[in-house]
């Protein structure tokens, strides 16, 4: 049943992506064609103004999934409830900060920001935004941090698609009647509540052995405060580019700009990371249970997680700039075709990824504190440079800041995880990583001599398949040619445990 779990999860997962990348191609299109690039640009900011917000989930969420391995792999149910009863305490009393959050929000970004839309229009709309994440504070967070840990996260894609189904069904239709954005906003947050209401049904059903009422077990989320500066510093790294966009050099034309790249990018991480973050609780109860055999399935994780980063991010860098002009044609208030751009996110994010087996291990270690200062430091180097170059090359200078920050980071993280937790030497990290960029910078040059030219949306589509073929097959070659004994012990235990 547990295997079970995490293919059931990658695969409701990767529909979820698949959808959420639909709608996403399709919705913003129709957004910024009826509202312009500078509504757009306006709701970007927010968003990230909400993601950080949503911290005040994001450390206690991850010390009580990391706290619940041990007990539900041993299906201790008494450990179960008193972590639980923690967590619960905790998500109570941040929903009410989180509502003081939303109020602040809603007041003071509409006025700190250069915009010609209307202030009464923006300070609503913030609001309508929030509201869904106050609610869901309150029923809905301390129930999926139990679930996450079962590895039951393809219920929750099942739920989280079909409420992204519904509420992109009702933009595309309240869009196309002429709707303003308020009324948009207002539907949005009315989808929303229905699945808040399912989780709280679905627990009194499933779980009716869950009892909150218990004495909350002491020091169950005493790393929290650690894990939350670390999700501080990670969401200045993934934010930093917006806000500087916005009040460094005053441009929410630029900002649209950026978050159209990042939507293409941010689905595939997502992909990525549901695909991958699937198999996460077979590894934290390995590695609590069984360290010694937990070596070897980082060994295969890490080797696949970063090979099927550089498959994602090497056929969306093709794919991007020939996306972009059929995207955006006929809109014609700012350029969003820019080769350039394309190539710094990939980077950006292959960088990133080449980081996530070793900071799995970590995250299973519980070493939160240890990593605090290095975090910080990330953040800091993000902020510094992002805002430096911004001032003198615009968009690509908040680029280049999150780059040089992920580097110093994703380097700092492979040495720890290799050094201190694995006890191995870096090389069997890097050379994993050396072997993918060769690919990656052959590919490069290959595209550099190859004009790829699409005229529709089908001509792309088409192209793209045939891209994602050819690029699929180098990798796996690759594979099969440097990490053949790796996939050879995947194969026999895949095959052991049926």
């Amino acid at each position: 049943m547990k295997y079970k779990n995490g293919m059931l999860s990658a695969i409701f997962g990767i529909l979820q992506q698949l959808i959420t990348l639909t709608f996403g191609i399709i919705v913003p299109r129709i957004f910024i064609r009826t509202f312009g690039s500078e509504m757009n640009g306006f709701l970007g900011t927010l968003g990230n103004l909400y993601s950080y917000l949503a911290l005040l989930e994001a450390g206690v969420g991850t010390v009580a999934i990391q706290a619940l391995y041990g007990p539900v792999g041993k299906n201790d149910r008494k450990t179960i409830n008193e972590i639980m009863a923690a967590t619960s305490n905790y998500y109570n009393k941040a929903g009410a900060l989180y509502l003081l959050g939303v109020v602040a929000i809603s007041v003071i970004y509409p006025l700190t920001i250069t915009t010609t839309i209307n202030v009464e229009t923006m300070m609503l709309i913030s609001l309508l935004n929030g509201l869904g994440g106050v609610i869901s504070f309150w029923l809905q967070g301390k129930y999926t941090v139990l679930l996450h840990a079962e590895g039951k996260k393809y219920l929750m894609s099942i739920v989280g698609t079909c409420m992204y189904v519904a509420q992109n069904i009702m933009k595309i239709v309240l869009l196309l009647k002429g709707f303003d954005v308020i009324a948009i906003h207002i539907g949005y947050f009315m989808i929303s509540l229905s699945q808040m209401i399912f989780y709280m049904f679905y627990m009194k059903k499933h779980y009716k052995w869950l009892n909150l009422k218990v004495k909350p077990k002491d020091g169950a989320l005493e790393q929290s405060g650690a894990v939350f500066v670390q999700q501080i510093t990670w969401m200045i790294c993934q934010n930093t580019d917006v806000l500087v966009l916005t009040y460094v050099t005053r441009d929410l034309k630029a900002v649209s700009v950026y978050s159209v790249y990042l939507m293409i990018y941010t689905a595939l991480e997502r992909l990525f990371n549901t695909l991958f973050g699937s198999f996460h609780y077979l590894l934290g109860q390995k590695y609590n249970t069984n360290k010694e055999e937990y070596r070897v399935f980082h060994k295969i994780y890490e080797d696949l997680s970063m090979t099927g980063a550089f498959v994602l991010y090497t056929i969306a860098y093709i794919l991007t700039v020939p996306f972009m002009k059929i995207y955006t044609m006929g809109i014609t208030d700012v350029n969003y075709v820019d080769d350039k751009l394309a190539m710094l996110f990939a980077i950006m994010h292959l960088i990133y990824s080449s980081r996530e087996a070793s900071s799995r291990v970590i995250n299973f270690a519980g070493h939160f504190k240890q990593m605090q200062w290095r975090a910080i430091l990330e953040s800091v180097i993000n902020i510094v440079v992002s805002i430096v170059l911004a001032k003198q090359i615009g968009i690509y200078g908040v680029l280049f800041g999150t780059i040089v920050a992920y580097v110093y980071r994703t380097t700092d993280i492979i040495l720890y995880a290799n050094r201190k937790l694995l006890n191995r030497k870096c090389w069997e990290t890097y050379k994993i990583w050396s072997i993918n960029t060769l690919i990656f910078v052959l590919v490069f040059w290959l595209t550099k001599h190859l004009n790829l030219q699409v005229y529709n949306f089908w001509d792309f589509f088409i192209k793209a398949i045939m891209v994602s073929i050819v690029v699929t097959i180098l990798y796996i070659l690759k594979i099969f040619l440097f990490e053949r004994k790796n996939m050879e012990y995947l194969f026999r235990f895949i095959k052991s445990r049926k």
